[in-house]
Parts: C-alpha cells; structure tokens; sequence
C-alpha cells in the first residue's frame, strides 16, 4: 500500500491591477485580475514544477558557459533568460492560477482593438513583451503575492505548533 495524506486546502489570491488607460478600452478602467492558490512549499505541485525548471536552467548554463563566440554567447543567454521567464510564469500558470480576467485591448489581424482572450497563452506571452513595464510589474507583483500568500500560511502553521 502507498502511504497517502490528504490533501491540504491551499488559500487562495484575489490579485487585480490597474493598468494604464490607453491598454484598456478607453471609457472605462484598465485591469488584470488573477484568482490563484498560493505558491511556494504550500503547493507541491509548483514546487516540483519551479524544481524541473531550475533544472533545466542549470542544465542550459552548463551549455552556455562552452560558447565561445561572443556574439553566440549573447543571443544564447538572452534566449535562456527568457526560457527561464516563461517556465516560471509556467509553473505558476499551471499550479496557482486558477482564472484570469482582463479588459486589456489587443490587436486583431485587422488592428482592430478587442479584449485579450483570457488563457495561458496570453498570459505567458503578456510577460514576454518588451517596452511595456506596467504589464511586466503587474504580473511580478502578481507572483510575488502568490509566494507571500504561501509563506504566510506556512508561519501560521509553525506558530500552531508553537502553542
């Protein structure tokens, strides 16, 4: 017999920003809003998924420190530092997020605005955009709450213990 515990209730995140007006549609405000789990050793799953993807980043460095050519070199370490990125925003996607929403405008085959679909894909390739800090902020503070959120959770359980 496998030996099995149950499973822990993970508290959740009610995370929203605002962006700038001109993302949005103009007449009203701009947001992003996530509902996720909390992150961090609370969240095995996640845990394992941030363990895979650190392995696969030092794995990559290895790779990177035989290049010799420097021009090689730099287009190598960019394309792993945004790899590192994106399986980051990965494993928090796949084991935290639990829905988004956005009425963030996006540009259609036409240029013409539209809300942003609200899954994976956008949400990832939102956090690979460059120039756009405010998006990238959004989504740093977004993760970092999520990791606070499983860190608080982890010091209620020790000071339960305490007393």
């Amino acid at each position: 017999m496998t030996l099995r515990l149950q499973k822990r209730e993970i508290p959740t995140v009610e995370f929203r920003a605002v962006l700038p007006e001109w993302m949005g549609p103009g007449d009203v405000e701009c947001f992003i809003e996530i509902d996720a789990r909390a992150a961090g050793a609370i969240n095995g799953p996640f845990v394992m998924a941030i363990e895979k993807a650190m392995q696969q980043h030092r794995i990559s460095l290895r790779k990177l420190a035989k290049i010799e050519d420097d021009a090689e070199y730099i287009a190598a370490d960019v394309k792993l530092a945004a790899s590192t990125t994106r399986n980051r925003l990965c494993a928090i996607y796949d084991h935290c997020v639990i829905g988004w929403r956005s009425n963030l405008q996006v540009l259609d085959d036409k240029d013409n605005a539209c809300d942003i679909t609200c899954d994976r894909t956008s949400l990832v390739d939102l956090a690979e955009l460059r120039g756009v800090p405010e998006i990238v902020k959004a989504l740093s503070d977004f993760e970092s709450e999520c990791v606070e959120s499983g860190k608080m959770l982890v010091l209620d359980d020790e000071e339960t213990v305490k007393n």
